[in-house]
């Protein structure tokens, strides 16, 4: 499954890049230069790494600032909870640091409507188990488990802005979910 949602992006981002990703702009100049920008994404992932059964539809967000022409840096926070079969339910949390590098001039990148960017993290991990019984009497069977962890999260992506606030986003990559679809907004 993850085989064919990472296929399906991939040939999604390569339609949308023959179509859209090197119209010229007028003056020739594109999306190069993030510095003092803030963007804030919003969305959903498809697919979780290692999770199976009902429910539970990852939900995720980020903000960087441009520090430099093409570095920016912020926060990304991502949250998902399942239920299993004979109530189970899994929870997990990530909260973290992430930096990106903005591709546009290395790839001549004209189109000023268009961010291509690739970059890493640091995140902490929460997860926890919890089995609830149904029987109130038999609270012996009651279990809760936790965890926690510090990881390495790897990102690729593009954004597409309809206007000069809002717009798409596409992020492949390691963290809540293999792939991220949302809202960006620039400000």
């Amino acid at each position: 499954m993850k085989k064919k949602v990472l296929l399906t992006a991939g040939l999604l981002l390569s339609l949308f890049a023959k179509n859209s990703l090197f119209a010229q702009n007028a003056d020739g100049t594109g999306f190069q230069d993030v510095k003092g920008m803030n963007v804030l994404n919003a969305g959903i992932g498809l697919g979780s790494y290692g999770l199976s059964g009902t429910g539970g539809l990852p939900i995720t967000a980020s903000f960087e600032h441009g520090f430099t022409k093409n570095i920016s840096a912020g926060a990304t926070v991502g949250f998902i909870q399942k239920k299993y079969a004979f109530d189970w339910k899994y929870t997990y949390l990530l909260l973290g640091a992430r930096g990106s590098y903005h591709l546009n001039e290395a790839f001549k990148i004209a189109n000023p409507n268009v961010d291509v960017y690739a970059g890493a993290g640091l995140l902490y991990r929460r997860f926890s188990v919890k089995y609830t019984h149904d029987d109130a009497d038999n609270q012996e069977f009651d279990l809760n488990a936790s965890g926690s962890d510090f990881t390495v999260q790897l990102h690729a992506g593009a954004r597409y802005f309809f206007n000069k606030k809002v717009g798409a986003f596409a992020e492949l990559g390691y963290g809540i979910s293999p792939l991220q679809l949302g809202v960006t907004l620039k400000f």
